[in-house]
């Protein structure tokens, strides 16, 4: 193998693919990184078993072949070198890499010995989404998963492509985040799947910020992501993970449909006020929300022994009873943090009944938390 590549780009590709390297006592391996020379492209791949990672970009490559490097110490050279140009010739002793006045080997295991990263085929049918928009609304979700190994299922982000629109969903039993995309044009593939949320932020962290569309391949045990970049010439993305088996809880039935009392607040002046009321809450975490009609707006309350107690007022748009709810305020703040409009929506029925957090004027998102019993 031997390829001339710039930089940047190397550097821009290993900072995305060592993520996915892993460091394993039992499998070495996996803490390298694949890199490969064909046709006019380099592509480093990664995996950890569970997440595999692809990331192809433009490269003069004089002669094609593959090698394996340690994922950390390639990833730290390359970000000091002084020229953006850099030469990469394999040897039988390690990788050469030649960049002005520096000459480096870097000890290298053979490519046979990595393991095999799943793909799709060619034919097999895939939804193709906007990136941005997507795995925007992905990361308004995936924080919500479950954290626990007794019910898998709910450790992961729930998938739900129709025909016009894809919903996905989160859920840890004490929150549920949903959001709604609609698709311009129809799909063709409908299917549901369960994304192990680490995947999740993955694949938010590489791509929530890209433009251009993403087909997404799916089968029974596994989905592939495969980004094609707008712009000819920039990288393209693949990263394929395992998915979680298992029937996702049926979570439409607990989103509540009736309310005692809405409310229509500045989301930016709940934040601030809700981080207030946090620094008195209890070892509950808790805070107190009392809606009034007379008042037209909502109190929070919070009281802790060690530090003291706090009241603040929110002027809100209140329709109708006055009502008395305590919810834990981290989870009600991850909720609020998600909304995109400057005004939301919360409906409440009372201190042991689920509420309901949306945007008053964009459809899409929703966040449904229950109540804390103090």
């Amino acid at each position: 193998m031997k390829t001339t590549i710039l930089k940047d780009s190397l550097r821009a590709g290993l900072s995305v693919v060592e993520r996915v390297a892993a460091k394993s006592p039992s499998l070495p391996i996996l803490g390298n990184i694949l890199v490969s020379a064909a046709k006019n492209a380099v592509e480093l791949a990664a995996t950890d078993l569970e997440i595999g990672v692809r990331y192809k970009i433009l490269a003069k490559n004089e002669k094609e072949g593959s090698c394996v490097l340690p994922a950390r110490s390639l990833s730290q050279f390359v970000a000091l070198l002084p020229e953006n140009q850099i030469t990469l010739t394999a040897k039988e002793s390690g990788l050469a890499i030649d960049a002005k006045d520096q000459q480096t080997l870097l000890k290298t295991l053979p490519a046979e010995d990595f393991p095999i990263i799943p793909t799709f085929k060619e034919g097999d049918p895939f939804v193709e989404v906007e990136t941005h928009q997507f795995f925007e609304g992905m990361g308004q979700v995936a924080s919500m998963a479950g954290q626990t190994q007794a019910r898998p299922e709910i450790s992961g982000v729930f998938v739900s492509f129709s025909s016009a629109t894809c919903k996905l969903a989160a859920t840890d039993s004490f929150r549920l985040a949903e959001q709604t995309l609609v698709f311009s044009k129809g799909q063709t593939l409908q299917t549901t799947f369960i994304l192990p949320a680490k995947t999740a932020r993955e694949l938010v962290a590489v791509l929530g910020e890209q433009q251009g569309k993403t087909r997404i391949y799916v089968s029974a045990s596994q989905a592939v992501f495969d980004y094609v970049p707008e712009q000819p010439g920039k990288p393209s993305i693949q990263i394929i993970s395992r998915l979680i088996e298992g029937e996702y809880p049926q979570y439409q039935d607990i989103i509540p449909k009736d309310f005692s009392a809405k409310l229509v607040v500045d989301k930016n002046a709940f934040i601030t006020q809700l981080k207030v009321a946090s620094i008195f809450s209890g070892k509950l975490n808790d805070v107190k929300l009392i809606a009034d009609q007379k008042k037209k707006g909502v109190e929070l309350v919070s009281k802790s022994s060690d530090v003291g107690e706090h009241v603040s007022f929110i002027p809100a748009q209140v329709q109708g009873e006055n009502i008395e709810t305590s919810f834990n305020w981290r989870f009600l703040l991850d909720g609020v943090m998600h909304m995109k409009e400057d005004e939301i929506e919360l409906g409440l029925s009372g201190p042991e009944s689920p509420a309901l957090l949306k945007s008053v004027r964009k459809e899409g998102y929703l966040y449904v938390l229950m109540p804390l019993k103090v």
